[in-house]
């Protein structure tokens, strides 16, 4: 019975990520006070380029200009925070990655979309995990109309799993990979060289920096995540890459049609392969896949780095259990479910009690303040202003947290104490304030 009950919430979980809500927005464009940007106060002004979570979708698929990832959430809106940045003239950019691919394989799709080039996901990386090397092209239809020139800096944005997605890409672009340039020699992607100062600002939102507990519980059993590969592929062999809201671009593994094909092939070997590749983000999710993520990372000396984080329980006594907010997204009382299941229990090393117990829904409040191997020097950035320190690049800054908030809150599912409009706009005056 236990077994049984994992498959179905693995399935469950899988299919939410794709279905189209319920819920109604509570409030419509007409609604929203967009305070204008005061430009005068700004010392930089770079473009932002926005990366989704797991599950996420982008503006290539029709749903997004019925609920924007950014502003409609899953509220079923058609507010759309980059049109409004945008309108208010801060230059954004919604990207638009493999929902269910790695951060590694991610970080790769996201530099193709930027340069307007062929998505390389290295010589060294692809055969260590047993796909194909190179993914779909982005010629002559680059992210920002131009491609991008690495030495132009821009702000990265990224809610969920997209903030290790910019994470990884961050220091990819800084630091280059040894492995790559081993393996490839002069053919080796631009992203793996290396020696590039391209981020200004690193910006998470509720991301999962040390892994959740609920990717423990999925993966950890094998069968759960094998069936939900499996019907990956079965949609990839009927309906195609696009399936309701967004791309699934799993054709590397061959469980999507390549780029330009109709449908794929069902393939067995194929969702082995997926699934004891480690090279997805189910695992980079885990809480020693985020560890040994972490352990790639690096921070780049000259990038600032900032995180938002939320919480929506509450603690029944001084040691009892962190119990959800009832009023949370929906597809969150399963997770939230499994994360109170799971206290007091030890994943990967982890004892789940404290900040691993509170949570947003389904990311512990423990791994969106900020990677567990940069805690010696993370600071709080409110307690840092009354100090009146100066805010240095290299290091993170922890924003205090958003409490009776949920982790899809940040995309627009309910409104921010005044909008979400409006913290936005206060995100970027704190990263083009320096």
């Amino acid at each position: 019975m236990k077994k049984i009950l994992v498959v179905m919430l693995a399935v469950v979980i899988a299919l939410s990520i794709t279905a189209i809500p319920a819920s109604a927005c509570t409030s419509s464009e007409d609604e929203v006070q967009v305070r204008p940007v005061n430009k005068t106060e700004f010392v930089t002004d770079y473009p932002y380029v926005f990366v989704h979570g797991m599950g996420g979708w982008g503006p290539s698929n029709q749903f997004y200009q019925f609920s924007p990832y950014w502003g409609g959430g899953l509220s079923l809106s058609d507010t759309d925070f980059i049109k409004m940045l945008n309108e208010q003239g801060v230059e954004a950019y919604a990207a638009e990655v493999g929902p269910l691919n790695s951060a590694w394989d991610r970080a790769c799709e996201l530099y193709a979309q930027l340069t307007g080039t062929v998505v390389d996901y290295g010589e060294a990386h692809s055969k260590a995990h047993n796909h194909d090397r190179y993914g779909f092209t982005y010629e002559g239809r680059a992210l920002m109309g131009e491609p991008w020139n690495p030495e132009d800096k821009i702000n990265l944005v990224g809610h969920s799993f997209g903030g290790e997605t910019i994470r990884l890409f961050t220091s990819l672009m800084t630091f280059g990979c040894e492995e790559e340039i081993a393996a490839s020699g002069d053919d080796v992607s631009p992203l793996f060289k290396g020696g590039n100062d391209s981020v200004h600002s690193c910006i998470t939102l509720s991301s999962p920096h040390n892994g959740t507990q609920v990717a423990n519980i999925l993966y950890d059993p094998g069968y759960p995540l094998y069936g939900v590969v499996f019907l990956y592929n079965v949609i990839g062999s009927t309906l195609g890459n696009n399936f309701i809201v967004f791309s699934l671009q799993m054709s590397h593994f061959g469980l999507t049609p390549a780029q330009g094909e109709f449908r794929a092939n069902i393939n067995m070997k194929n969702v082995e392969k997926y699934y004891y590749a480690e090279d997805n983000c189910y695992y980079d999710l885990t809480i020693r896949g985020a560890r040994e993520l972490n352990e790639q990372i690096k921070l780049s000396p000259n990038t600032y780095y900032y995180s938002y984080s939320t919480s929506a329980t509450n603690q029944i006594g001084e040691n009892g259990p962190n119990i959800i907010n009832p009023t949370v997204t929906p597809i969150f009382y399963i997770s939230s479910g499994m994360m109170l299941l799971s206290e007091g229990n030890t994943y990967d090393g982890v004892t789940i009690e404290g900040n691993w117990a509170a949570h947003d829904g389904i990311v512990p409040l423990a791994s969106a303040l900020y990677p567990e191997c940069d805690a010696e020097t993370a600071k709080s950035y409110e307690e840092s202003i009354a100090n009146g320190e100066t805010i240095e690049p290299g290091r993170w800054y922890y924003m205090e947290t958003l409490e009776g908030t949920d982790h899809f809150d940040f995309c627009g599912t309910k409104d921010y104490p005044t909008s979400y409009d409006d913290f936005y706009f206060s995100m970027v005056e704190v990263a083009n304030s320096r």
